[in-house]
């Protein structure tokens, strides 16, 4: 924060109301990925597993340099940083041979005894968290907050199951994620930005896969319901770009967090809502985010109860979504909100 005034020309970029999906007025620094990636280096060189969190920390690094090239103005397209997330796991999988090989659905896992079939379908995964990751970034300590649920959940399981490598990483997630959330909970004087978003997915996502390939009794699936909230808050984006057949590329304010937040705008004074409306949508959300890993955490080593917490977790995504939908309509209907503020058709 000393250096604020600095590099804020730079690293404010996609703030102060420059992109669409920006939810902030105030140009704030997104050097969050800085104060993450120290964290994580530190506890590489205080853990009693210097060698293997090293290296998957090492392979974080085309990531991170993609992330804070957008960061820091230098541009750096969706496509770019898809490509530097498929580098990274491809480097974490040729150095450590983890990749993502049972308890995926009963006809896949044939085909995943094929090295280059669970490579791929490793690489897809770890990728896919690490965008979804970065798409929740839009609230203050919303991103936070689903990184410390998904990590206190693979840690909790790590420490049951006796894996104290995975606990070790997690622990160190859960450090240097908090670090940052004092900063920007609840009033946002520090963003992750993409280097912080991305290194955290990927590296919270790696932490998972290794715990799967460490522990093949543990479910594939319990380890998505500890990151569940952005996996299917991007596949209700794809599924909402596909039907507008709109770019799946494209940025939009539709997201879960955005039609919370234009619900305490709508709920709140004009004054009141500019300071409070975004720290308040975090808060609200909180029970909805936390509620996967919980059952992750519950029902880890329990297969029959995994589909049904999937299910359960997707169809309290999907409901509160329509409800929020439906009440933000009614409210604006009664009291005649503007229609550039009202909330587009919506699928999904």
């Amino acid at each position: 924060m000393a250096t604020r005034n600095g590099h804020l020309h730079r690293t404010s970029k996609g703030h102060a109301g420059l992109e669409i999906q920006s939810a902030h007025s105030d140009p704030t620094p997104r050097i969050g990925g800085l104060a993450v990636l120290s964290a994580l280096i530190a506890a590489v060189l205080f853990s009693n597993y210097t060698a293997e969190f090293g290296i998957l920390l090492l392979s974080a690094v085309p990531i991170f340099v993609a992330g804070f090239a957008e960061d820091t103005g230098f541009a750096a397209s969706p496509r770019r940083r898809l490509i530097a997330t498929m580098f990274s796991s491809a480097i974490m999988i040729v150095v450590s041979g983890y990749t993502i090989s049972h308890n995926v659905f009963p006809g896949v896992n044939a085909l995943l005894s094929f090295t280059v079939v669970a490579a791929f379908l490793t690489m897809f995964v770890t990728a896919a968290v690490c965008h979804a990751f970065n798409l929740t970034d839009g609230m203050n300590g919303l991103a936070s907050t689903i990184a410390l649920a998904g990590s206190i959940a693979i840690a909790v399981i790590a420490l049951n199951v006796g894996d104290m490598l995975v606990f070790t990483i997690a622990t160190a997630i859960i450090a240097a994620v908090a670090g940052v959330f004092v900063l920007n909970f609840p009033f946002g004087k520090l963003f992750l930005g993409d280097a912080g978003a991305y290194t955290i997915g990927f590296v919270l996502s790696w932490a998972g896969v290794m715990l799967i390939a460490r522990n093949p009794d543990i479910n594939s699936w319990a380890v998505m319901l500890a990151v569940f909230w952005p996996a299917i808050d991007m596949i209700a984006a794809i599924l909402r770009r596909l039907s507008k057949r709109a770019p799946l590329g494209q940025p939009d304010k539709l997201h879960f967090h955005h039609i919370v937040k234009r619900l305490w705008d709508q709920r709140l004074s004009a004054k009141t809502a500019t300071r409070w409306s975004n720290p308040l949508t975090t808060m609200s959300m909180a029970p909805l985010i936390v509620t996967p890993p919980v059952l992750a955490v519950l029902f880890y080593d329990n297969a029959p109860m995994i589909p049904i917490c999937l299910g359960f977790s997707t169809l309290m995504y999907f409901g509160s979504k329509r409800l929020l939908v439906r009440n933000f309509k009614r409210m604006s209907t009664a009291t005649s909100v503007p229609s550039r503020d009202r909330i587009p058709q919506l699928v999904n």
